[in-house]
């Protein structure tokens, strides 16, 4: 498992104003209305940098929850969060908007790790099938990341 295998970006363009697109990339329960995996989030203390949120989960049967901290939050540019601790996350999260008013590019990218996850304690117990198992999941990210992006842009475009 190298990093560059552990990343996933979707990328689309949005004919909106900056703003606009950027107020539904900071509510962080927008993407649960596009994913098929994040059912909401709450927030723990208050938004913004340094704020922390708990995230809801989902794959099939199986649920659960994590706590993230938010590591960049520069107005109308970038949001990003770490799952976990920031010295040692889970994953890392985030979105980045570039461009001008009607014609914005927005990205979402996310980073399996370097902490142990489930889809890493499965590669590691499993080292003959580890690059199949992280890159399932990360097909499973990037299926989702696209389906937000994609409900931001029909959101923004409005």
């Amino acid at each position: 498992m190298s990093a560059t295998t552990d990343y996933v970006e979707v990328e689309i363009a949005v004919a909106a104003d900056v703003a606009k697109v950027w107020s539904f990339v900071s509510d962080i329960n927008v993407p649960a209305q596009f994913s098929r995996e994040f059912q909401g989030a709450e927030w723990l203390d208050t938004p913004g940098l340094g704020g922390t949120f708990r995230g809801d989960n989902a794959v099939g049967d199986y649920k659960w929850s994590t706590t993230s901290i938010v590591t960049d939050f520069t107005k109308n540019k970038s949001f990003a969060w770490t799952v976990g601790s920031v010295e040692e996350p889970v994953a890392v999260w985030g979105f980045a908007l570039s461009g001008s008013d009607g014609d914005v590019l927005l990205k979402m990218h996310a980073t399996m790790g370097p902490a142990m996850s489930p889809p890493r304690a499965s590669a590691a117990k499993d080292p003959e099938n580890a690059e199949t198992i992280i890159s399932k999941r990360l097909h499973q990210w990037s299926k989702n990341m696209t389906a937000t992006v994609e409900g931001i842009k029909s959101l923004s475009e409005q």
